[in-house]
């Protein structure tokens, strides 16, 4: 029986392959005459594709201060010792770098893309051109302004005169008017004026650019890409463009644009730092002053000269402790304000640097997490609906580290009240000790903690005050070009022959299922 059902499996995978090779040999010219057809249609696009050719540099990326930054209390974290610090994020640097606020800038102050030139060659290939041109558009207004600009076509008349056209790529081209080089033009459309740098005869097809906002997301964004080396904090930027020179220019500016936002970055925040250790000092100063006055009048009075070794110690010790209160009470407020932020707001990673004073890693690790899914979430934002399932799933994760997060600084606050006791109760068994000394050496003990630790502080802010001037007046770019910008001399895209290949492959298959599905509804015609 067995026998049997294998034999049948084998005459019905028989006949299978012969229904396969028949309808093949059936269909086989048109299979062949299809795939051509289609290989040839996309060839000849792919020819006229423009050639891109890859600019790109090379950044080493110093390290950046973060003291002072996030949340603060004054500059409390700093006189207590517990300033935060820590290199400065490559992956915001990336963000920035790719930005319209950074980009819309270099635009301003980059006009290469306002004017574009093309020629159409003895290939009839259009390309673009930006040397040895025979015209130059000194002025140009566009009336009915669209996003993404507009294009005319100028040929020459004569040796004083052009011709403008509107552009078509079937139909012929619609003459708009002849007129004279050097003279502003009015049209329907623009106000332009031409000038004839030397005699030519190809015409030119000129491309007017639109908003920076279009420039940037048509041009700019797709085009320009940034490679990280975490480890050796290196940042690798590339362009493409189908001008080489004109994409080497453009990461030069971009390179200059970035480095002085970041240097004005920097003396900002020097300011703000110089202003608030200015208020501090000014209160530290009295507070100082009279503390000193306080100490001084009690010995004369009183007739110390030098307090006894008991005293001395009790004075140090209790200074101490009342510094580790005093940061302490600071952690316990900054953790206060770090819980109710993150209650109440979704950005999350401002609170980084605040996490760095309280030396809780962990949290950090947990922010950069949240940081790369907010950035997945951005770009998911870009491409699809609000309700797609990339985006809710993000979200979701989002959601579940901010609410771990929440916890972990929760768990912080009860680690860091466990701790306040204990130094509380320490505290207490010193005065209790300083009630046996008299009390002409209590009262030494009271004044001299004072001053010694309003002493402590002021020196500390003088010395942070000084970094922010010195940080200020010379502040220098975090980047330096390791490699100069370089173009090769081969187009880094399209691969034509790879995609004449693909394109090969997938008319041959696309032909084939056409055939099968035609001997398809020839059979349903005949069944009936």
């Amino acid at each position: 029986m067995n026998d049997i059902n294998l034999k049948n499996d084998i005459e019905q995978d028989g006949i299978s392959l012969r229904e396969l090779f028949s309808t093949l040999n059936k269909y086989k010219w048109s299979i062949i005459f299809l795939t051509f057809f289609i290989t040839f249609f996309m060839a000849i696009k792919i020819y006229l594709m423009p050639k891109y050719y890859k600019s790109s540099v090379t950044l080493e990326v110093k390290s950046e201060s973060t003291k002072g930054a996030g949340f603060s209390l004054g500059g409390a974290g700093a006189l207590l010792g517990l300033g935060g610090g820590g290199d400065a994020s490559l992956e915001k640097d990336v963000t920035l770098l790719k930005t319209f606020r950074t980009n819309g800038e270099v635009l301003e102050n980059f006009k290469n893309y306002n004017v574009r030139y093309f020629v159409t060659d003895g290939s009839y290939k259009e390309r673009e051109v930006d040397e040895n041109l025979s015209i130059e558009v000194n002025y140009i207004k566009i009336k009915e302004f669209k996003d993404y600009g507009m294009k005319i076509v100028i040929e020459p008349f004569n040796e004083t005169q052009y011709r403008l056209l509107k552009p078509s790529m079937i139909l012929e081209k619609e003459i708009i008017g002849i007129f004279d080089y050097n003279k502003i033009v009015d049209t329907e459309k623009c106000s332009l004026s031409v000038s004839k740098r030397q005699i030519f005869d190809t015409p030119y097809t000129l491309q007017f650019s639109g908003t920076k906002r279009y420039i940037y997301e048509k041009i700019i964004k797709p085009n320009l890409s940034i490679t990280l080396n975490k480890d050796a904090a290196f940042m690798t930027i590339s362009i493409l463009d189908t001008l080489p020179k004109r994409g080497e220019a453009y990461l030069e500016k971009l390179i200059d644009i970035y480095t002085q936002q970041n240097i004005n970055d920097i003396k900002e925040d020097a300011s703000i730092d110089i202003k608030s250790y200015n208020r501090q000092l000014k209160s530290i100063e009295k507070r100082v002053d009279l503390s000193s006055n306080k100490l001084q009048s009690y010995k004369i009075d009183n007739s110390i000269v030098q307090p006894e070794a008991q005293t001395a110690v009790l004075v140090t010790e209790l200074s101490k402790v009342k510094i580790q209160l005093a940061q302490n009470e600071y952690k316990k407020e900054l953790l206060r304000r770090l819980i109710e932020f993150v209650q109440a707001n979704s950005d999350i990673d401002a609170i980084a640097p605040s996490l760095i004073e309280l030396n809780d890693e962990t949290t950090l690790s947990l922010i950069k997490i949240v940081q790369e899914k907010q950035l997945e979430l951005s770009s998911f934002l870009m491409k699809y609906q609000s309700t797609h399932p990339n985006i809710i799933n993000t979200q979701s994760k989002i959601d579940f580290l901010q609410n771990k997060i929440l916890s972990n600084l929760k768990n912080l606050q009860k680690t860091l009240d466990g701790k306040t006791d204990s130094l509380e109760q320490l505290h207490f068994n010193y005065k209790e000790q300083i009630q046996s000394i008299p009390k002409k050496e209590q009262k030494l003990i009271s004044f001299s903690r004072d001053y010694m630790l309003n002493s402590k502080m002021y020196s500390y802010l003088l010395q942070e005050r000084s970094t922010a001037e010195l940080k200020h007046d010379k502040a220098i770019s975090r980047f330096r070009v390791i490699e100069k910008i370089y173009t090769p001399d081969g187009a880094e895209k399209p691969k034509k022959a790879l995609m004449v290949i693909v394109t090969f492959i997938s008319a041959l298959i696309f032909s084939i299922f056409l055939s099968f599905f035609r001997n398809f509804l020839k059979k349903e015609r005949d069944d009936k």
